[in-house]
Formats: C-alpha cells, structure tokens, sequence
C-alpha cells in the first residue's frame, strides 16, 4: 500500500469514527455543532495537504508553509491570555 493512499484510508477511518463519538457522546448542541465544524475542517486540511504533497514539488513546498502557518498559529495561541 502507498503512502498516499495509507492517508486517505486514516481520514476516511477516523472521521466516520469521530461523528458518531460527536453523534452519542453527551454533548451539548454548541459542543457538538463546534466538534463537528472542527473535524470537519481539520480533516478538510488534512485531505487537501496529502493531496498537495503528491501532486508536485511546489505542493510540497505549500505543505510545509502551510504546515509552519499551522504550528506558528498555534504557539501563538498557546500564549494568548484567556
């Protein structure tokens, strides 16, 4: 099995799997509606990086800016003060 399609069988497993945990987990309807909408997005990103990753040297490089954006964002927000 290629690597690429080892990802998109992780994203087609895991986000099934994660909407019924949203689904009969017992969450409110504000948690529910926003765990939804983030894996939905999370797993949107994540199909659209494996794709660019295969598809040519400049996806590659689109990936790790991406990538970088995602992990200077997150120290970013690690640090902001509630």
């Amino acid at each position: 099995m290629s690597t690429k399609k080892l990802h998109f069988l992780i994203a087609s497993i895991s986000y099934p799997i994660t909407m019924l945990h949203f689904f009969f987990g017992d969450y409110t309807s504000e948690k529910l509606l926003s765990g939804i909408t983030f894996i939905s997005i999370a797993t949107a990103i994540y199909v659209g990086f494996v794709y660019l990753f295969f598809k040519s040297d400049i996806g590659k490089k689109i990936v790790l800016l991406g990538l970088f954006l995602i992990g200077v964002t997150s120290i970013f927000l690690a640090f902001k003060p509630a």
